[in-house]
């Protein structure tokens, strides 16, 4: 039986979640199951463990900082390398440009090491076996899993695919997204509440909260301004794998760019990404972006430049484009 390994740390929940479509395929080419290696930060194990294209999923053992921990560090490692080899898989993929993690497969049992081979790690790779030709090639960011899954498949092109997907008729909530990982991708929740007035005023009742556990001042906000008027569903005292089934429920999303944004697009639910620091992803068309402005330089604080009647009016166009009527003058005065 053919077993593959893929070692993908991720450079964050949001930016994990986004390269699933490319899992998949290459576990349908490889026709097998995939085992994870992967950091407690992507959350894995929530929306992983129980779905088809995961065999399972592994957390790595991780460094600490500072030369005292050198010994730590270096038995963590061994660790690593153990939880690998139980594994016996044949063939391992690794997501991610660190020397290190490239050293973990290639001291484990796997005889078939794939890699991405950006930098230093080039000269460690067969030439066809990884994605970058050279030590001086340029970083592909956020295209780099799908190039390398094409690579590795030999295939054109790859079209992305939904982890699952509920039955639209079974669908009755409306996500917001209030949660991130740090100010600079937070919206203003006095914005939110404008959101979630516009949509009142368009029918809809039930609204599922998602916030994390650092964030229970701004659901009480919304919570005193709505309680009385629509079914609100919380999120900040429940664990992400909880949160998952009301997530399935949603007919459509709203939200910050961060992680429950992209598992909601991998879910099959259209969803509306309002970015700040970081750039739009193009790997699916259920994203609609909400961007700043072109002629603006993204910062820390640039999230803070996206205007209420900015998402309104993208919002308003997504309910039209699905066939419903907009109630105009839906925007909420004053919170």
């Amino acid at each position: 039986m053919n077993k593959i390994l893929v070692i993908d740390p991720g450079k964050g929940w949001g930016n994990f979640v986004s390269k699933m479509y490319c899992y998949q395929y290459l576990a349908k080419f490889k026709n097998s199951k995939i085992y994870f290696l992967t950091k407690r930060s992507t959350q894995a194990k929530n929306y992983l463990s129980c779905d088809s294209l995961s065999q399972h999923v592994i957390y790595l053992e991780e460094p600490k900082k500072g030369i005292l921990n050198i010994f730590y560090n270096m038995k963590q490692f061994v660790k690593n390398i153990i939880n690998i080899n139980k594994l016996n898989c044949n063939t391992c993929y690794v997501f991610h440009p660190s020397l290190r993690y490239l050293f973990l497969a290639k001291l484990s049992l796997i005889k078939d090491i794939w890699g991405l081979g950006f930098k230093f790690q080039n000269f460690f790779i067969k030439k066809n076996k990884k994605l970058y030709n050279s030590f001086f090639s340029k970083s592909l960011k956020d295209n780099e899993a799908l190039e390398f899954t094409k690579k590795i498949t030999k295939s054109k092109t790859i079209d992305f695919k939904p982890l699952s997907s509920n039955k639209y008729k079974l669908r009755d909530t409306i996500g917001i997204i209030i949660a991130a990982s740090g100010f600079e991708k937070r919206w203003p929740i006095k914005n939110y509440l404008d959101v979630i007035f516009f949509l009142k005023r368009q029918n809809f009742k039930k609204f599922l909260i998602i916030s994390g556990k650092d964030q229970l001042k701004d659901e009480k906000i919304i919570k005193d301004k709505f309680k009385n008027e629509l079914e609100l569903i919380f999120s900040s005292d429940k664990e992400i794998k909880d949160v998952i089934p009301y997530l399935k429920s949603c007919k459509f999303c709203v939200g910050n760019d961060t992680g429950f944004s992209h598992l909601s697009v991998n879910f099959d639910i259209e969803t509306l990404i309002i970015h700040g620091d970081c750039p739009p992803q193009d790997y699916s068309s259920l994203i609609h972006h909400v961007d700043i402005d072109k002629s603006m330089t993204r910062s820390s604080t640039s999230i803070i430049s996206i205007t209420v009647e900015k998402v309104l009016d993208e919002l308003s166009k997504f309910l039209n484009r699905r066939g419903g009527r907009v109630v105009e003058g839906a925007r909420l005065e004053s919170v």
